[in-house]
């Protein structure tokens, strides 16, 4: 077996997005590969027939959505071309792919109508609602060479992973799918919608989106139906709306979380019937979060939240418990949920068959990436081996798992993974610390933990309180101060590691992690001499600047007390990793992307410039263009590998490892 390398990431290939026929004849699902010479991330749609293995469906590079045709005769899916993502129909009986959207800006998402006659289209059009696309050099001087000016009167204008709103936003619109794919346009700019379903009925389309004169005030979305005889707009849930179902009878189903917790609760289940205006909750004494908030560094193509069993009756959702992520029942009218699976696993996508009782998922491990699975009666078969050759060639490490007790009388859940007998006796270990801080590591694929232990290091992973997975208490323990009781179930983690595995050398331990992790990192070594090698990763350093700079900055005013920094500062200064650079005796390696537009990367410069200014410590700063915050997760294919290198390398340089 040989050993990792930070380029063996450019091999992986990972699965998601998985669905099945209405009639039953075949699963498909997406499957995501990196196509090294261009430096870009590759979709195609595959498909499993009745007693054959995985074949392509499509051709293209850049192929998502599959969503088939209620009569299971067609499917459409996004084609990415020219960076712009437009709907294309693939009939099932033979024939190749037809185009049938050509909007401007591309399309977000879409659905089928019941009769499969049309289309919901969230598309990105300019104010005008323009839909042909101009000829730059046909434009006037001016306008040819000022194109690309921002004038910004909004205070939500931004998004990570999105960018700026301007020109382009999403509004909804239906296309008929007869002769000329006609195109009507139902939502107006300045409001952007996110995601549409057409009611069984045909009558309606229910969408999320903000609207009304608070609209850029927050992130946070409502559900709205448009009535597609009279063009009338209703809003039917408020703000906070995240997955939903419709029901054949009127009702919705959906998951739902209070915007004023700004993320430190967890998306809950509703039931809104009918001709009711108040929602009643589902399984309300269900502890856990109703969605998957499992991290890792190895994105699957994401599927459905919620799905029907019985429309109206009964669905499957996805929950998260305490570092796995599984398949739940729920009644609706016994107001019950019994999980449908278990184990140490991620579920990212799943699937219900219409002709059996088959489920079919995708699976991922602490060390096995993504694949999907048929699940019946409690057995898994495995469908695809995507990562045969790698899996093949690489011993991936399983760690072990455990809970650590702490003083306050609550468990936290830790993984250790402990490097190859190749290495000597006495080894370092390497502290990775999650983002979120609402989201929790997870029995899910880690190829930097996997890279670290191969070098050698032993890599020590937990969710502390801020997680989510454990209860909104849980996460709400930090909701006005980190850097405390999350410190505190950090040490305690890391002190246990060392004691329960005598192979740590416990004098020779780094400290990394990205987002909260990189604030986190920069919190602990500005309060704590224990570590000898630090990553901060795209942190927040400075609350101040963070509320102005941030696309949703503005909000950690609710943790403040209320109070933004320009009535009293005192609670940003002294959470701020900043206020305490002086005390910084670790080397640090800070590495962020210009193009964040969540944890911008002045936080890093303002780091940078101080430790540089200070001249303490060897400091190093990696910058990568044209990147969000999710590079790591996401980013451009070399980059990612650029990113692994330097952490390698920095740890190497501070806790070199010895093989035997």
């Amino acid at each position: 077996m040989g050993q990792l390398q930070t380029e063996d990431l450019l091999k992986l290939r990972s699965v998601g997005d998985v669905r099945t026929s209405p009639i039953g004849d075949r699963v498909v699902f997406v499957e995501q590969w990196i196509d090294a010479e261009h430096n870009s991330n590759c979709q195609r749609i595959r498909t499993i027939l009745e007693n054959t293995g995985p074949v392509d469906l499509t051709q293209g590079t850049s192929d998502t959505n599959p969503r088939f045709r209620p009569d299971g005769r067609a499917l459409a899916f996004l084609r990415k071309v020219d960076d712009a993502a437009q709907v294309w129909i693939l009939p099932l009986g033979g024939g190749e792919a037809r185009q049938v959207t050509d909007y401007p800006g591309g399309v977000d998402t879409f659905a089928w109508s019941p009769d499969g006659s049309s289309l919901a289209v969230t598309a990105r059009v300019t104010k005008d609602g323009a839909l042909e696309k101009s000829d730059p050099e046909l434009l006037p001087l001016r306008e040819r060479y000022t194109s690309n000016v921002k004038i910004i009167t909004e205070l939500l204008h931004k998004y990570d992973g999105d960018g700026y709103f301007d020109p382009y936003r999403p509004c909804l619109f239906t296309v008929d799918l007869g002769e000329g794919n006609r195109s009507e346009q139902l939502t107006q700019h300045p409001y952007r919608v996110s995601e549409a379903q057409f009611t069984p009925d045909g009558t309606a389309i229910v969408f999320r989106s903000r609207r009304g004169e608070n609209y850029d005030r927050s992130s946070d979305e409502a559900l709205y139906s448009v009535d597609l005889a009279s063009r009338a707009i209703t809003e039917l849930v408020s703000p906070g709306v995240q997955a939903f179902l419709l029901s054949p009878d009127g009702a919705i189903v959906y998951t739902w979380e209070d915007p004023a917790a700004i993320g430190y609760d967890q998306p809950r289940l509703y039931l809104r019937l009918p001709n009711e205006t108040v929602a009643r909750p589902v399984v309300a004494t269900f502890a856990y979060p109703i969605g998957n908030e499992a991290l890792n560094d190895v994105l699957s193509p994401a599927g459905d939240t919620l799905a029907w069993d019985k429309p109206g009756e009964s669905l499957f959702a996805l929950v998260s418990q305490q570092g796995s992520v599984e398949i739940a029942h729920i009644s609706l009218a016994s107001d019950t949920l019994v999980n449908v699976t278990t184990g140490h696993h991620v579920i990212s996508s799943f699937a219900r068959s219409s002709t059996s009782k088959d489920l079919y998922a995708v699976i991922t491990t602490s060390n096995q990436p993504s694949e999907v699975y048929r699940l019946l009666d409690g057995a898994q078969e495995q469908l695809t081996k995507t990562n045969e050759t790698l899996v093949h060639d690489i011993t991936f490490v399983t760690p072990d798992y455990f809970q650590v007790p702490t003083p306050e009388g609550h468990t936290v859940d830790a993984w250790v993974y402990l490097p190859p007998k190749s290495y000597i006796e006495r080894v370092p270990g390497v502290v990775e610390i999650h983002g979120g801080p609402m989201a929790m590591y997870a029995h899910a694929f880690f190829f930097e933990f996997q890279l670290l232990v191969s070098q050698g290091y032993a890599v020590i992973a937990s969710n502390p309180r801020g997680s989510r997975g454990y209860g909104s208490a849980y996460c709400a323990a930090i909701f006005d101060r980190w850097g405390d009781r999350d410190w505190a179930d950090i040490e305690a983690v890391v002190d246990a590691a060392c004691e329960r595995y005598p192979r740590i050398d416990r004098e020779s331990l780094g400290v990394g992690g990205g987002s909260y992790g990189g604030y986190m990192t920069a919190w602990i070594i500005g309060h704590s001499d224990r570590y000898r090698a630090a990553v901060v990763g795209r942190p927040v350093t400075d609350w101040v600047s963070m509320v102005g700079s941030s696309d949703v900055g503005w909000d950690e005013a609710r943790r403040a007390g209320g109070k933004h920094p320009w009535e009293d500062d005192s609670w940003y200064r002294e959470q701020s990793p900043l206020t305490y650079v002086q005390n910084v005796h670790t080397p640090v390696l800070i590495e962020a992307q210009e193009g964040d537009l969540r944890c911008p990367i002045e936080q890093s410069m303002e780091y940078y410039t101080a430790l540089r200014f200070l001249d303490q410590v060897p400091v190093r700063f990696v910058r990568y263009p044209d990147e969000f915050h999710g590079m790591s997760r996401n980013g451009k294919p070399w980059n990612r590998v650029h990113r692994l290198d330097e952490i390698v390398a920095w740890y190497q340089r501070f806790l070199p490892t010895q093989p035997q």
